[in-house]
């Protein structure tokens, strides 16, 4: 009976392993050639991976054989020549990888999201790094790029957040967008005199970036002036900075994500000789407390100060005639802000999410307020919309909470989007030229305690300001005695504008 139970349980093991040897290995090679049983892959039981043949690897569509298997090291043998696409993306156990000579390309994404991975070695004859390559490979802390490489793609190292140093080689021709996004343990960044081409945002949230330096040979980029940034020559155009970036003189623009998520840039200095600022560029910088927008430029751009918390105040000159769609979103430092009359739009979720933004004053010379521009400013007391207000977007106020008194000073109601004004107190006061011809339109659905007001009254009190009344209130019936420009009081028993 023993003997029978025992060949009953080596029959089974001899199926069992029978079993494993067929489905743990299999071919890996470039389907056009020899249809791909060139390269073959096997993979141990103690997690070894083995990569072995002559040719090119298949790149994958996310989905390789040995994925979700326990894959604890990949070995890679003399004759494979490239790394395919997506070869071991997400293979979250992978802790080593050997790499042979005859390696010349690594696909793209091939190592994504590998974790656990905390070295490996690009060997000598690797000409390409493929976008994503290493993306979010966290464990690593080092890296030497060989003389080999002339292109590293986008995003090819974006998220390793234990690197700590690389070196680029002078090899290198070209990097790629968000090749080193957040990056955060990197201190200091060269950039050799072969680089001719930089994608944006490529050292986008590497926060603890201290030293930013362009070899004096490179012809299309420099960091003149020890400036600690990367400025594209020929354009004067900053592209990449860093907390300790001095913006020189000569830049004439700051470029899109320039500073984005420099969270330890706490003040810069922008030049007059900057005409324009691109989008995002300042984006998530949220220790910066303030800023000068120099009169030279024109446009705020979409997201330039998305994110800025730290930002408690700011200046918008004159020069400028449009605010971007999120241009200052998530200000949440903010408690003020003047729009100059040269200002003729602002943006869609342009001030969102400024809850600590008390007042504000819009220009007559804007006709319109897009959508959410002032959503979720829950610190929003006053607001004056000008007689120029012909429309005014969905959500435009949507879950300002805070909100005592409106004051509208077109006779004709302007146009409402979906919501907006939405989640604001019921009983908050709409003070108007024209009571009966608001409520007869759709800002009955939003209102229903109503003032008439003189439309001339900002006038009325640019010549008080001269003689200050004795008798100031705010809007709770509290004594002020210093009025703050811009804000709405009760001034001798009337509603007013200082």
């Amino acid at each position: 009976m023993k003997q029978k139970l025992l060949a009953v349980l080596c029959a089974l093991f001899t199926v069992q392993m029978a079993a494993w040897a067929e489905e743990k290995s299999g071919y890996c090679g470039d389907p056009a050639v020899n249809g791909g049983m060139d390269v073959k892959w096997v993979l141990s039981e103690d997690s070894v991976l083995t990569i072995s043949g002559a040719g090119e690897m298949v790149d994958y569509d996310r989905n390789s054989p040995w994925k979700d298997y326990n894959v604890g090291k990949v070995e890679i043998t003399e004759g494979v020549t490239s790394i395919g696409s997506y070869a071991f993306c997400k293979c979250y156990g992978i802790i080593s990888v050997t790499i042979p000579n005859s390696v010349t390309n690594i696909g793209n994404y091939a190592f994504y999201d590998c974790y656990k991975l905390t070295r490996i070695t690009i060997p000598n004859f690797v000409t390409s790094i493929g976008n994503g390559a290493f993306m979010y490979c966290s464990g690593l802390t080092s890296l030497t790029i060989p003389n080999s490489v002339t292109s590293i793609g986008r995003e090819a190292f974006s998220g390793c957040s234990s690197l700590t140093s690389i070196t680029i080689p002078n090899t290198v021709m070209s990097i790629g967008s968000r090749t080193f996004y957040r990056c955060i343990g990197l201190t200091s960044i060269t950039i050799p005199n072969s680089v001719t081409s930089i994608g944006i945002s490529a050292f986008q949230d590497c926060i603890g970036l201290t030293s930013i330096v362009v070899d004096k040979g490179n012809p299309s980029y420099d960091s003149r002036n020890n400036c600690n940034a990367i400025i594209e020559t020929a354009a004067n155009t900053l592209i990449s900075g860093c907390k300790n970036t001095v913006i020189p003189n000569s830049v004439t623009r700051i470029g899109s994500e320039a500073f984005d998520g420099c969270s330890g840039l706490t003040s810069i200095i922008i030049p007059n000789s900057v005409t324009r600022i691109g989008s995002g560029a300042f984006s998530g910088c949220s220790g910066l407390t303030s800023i000068i927008i120099p009169n030279s430029v024109m446009r705020i751009e979409s997201d330039t100060f998305n994110g800025c918390s730290s930002l408690t105040s700011i200046t918008i000159p004159n020069s400028v005639t449009s605010i971007g769609d999120w241009a200052f979103s998530n200000c949440s430092g903010l408690t003020s802000i003047t729009i100059p009359n040269s200002v003729t739009s602002i943006g869609k979720s342009a001030f969102d999410g400024c809850s600590g933004l008390t007042s504000v004053t819009i220009p007559n010379s804007v006709t319109s307020i897009e959508d959410l521009a002032f959503s979720w400013c829950s610190g929003l007391t006053s607001i004056i919309i000008p007689n120029s207000v012909t429309s005014i977007g969905s959500q435009s106020f949507y879950g300002c909470s805070s909100l005592l008194a409106i004051i509208c000073l077109n006779p004709v109601p302007p146009t409402l989007g979906l919501d907006a004004f939405t989640e604001i107190n019921y009983d908050v006061t709409l003070r108007v030229p024209d009571v009966e011809a608001y409520k007869a339109s759709d800002w009955a659905e939003y209102f229903s305690i109503f003032e008439q007001i003189d439309p001339n009254c900002i006038r009325a009190i640019e010549a008080g300001r001269k003689n200050v009344p004795t008798t100031i209130h705010d809007l709770g019936g509290r004594r002020v005695t210093e009025p703050v420009k811009g804000r709405i009081y009760i001034v001798d028993g009337k509603t007013v504008v200082w």
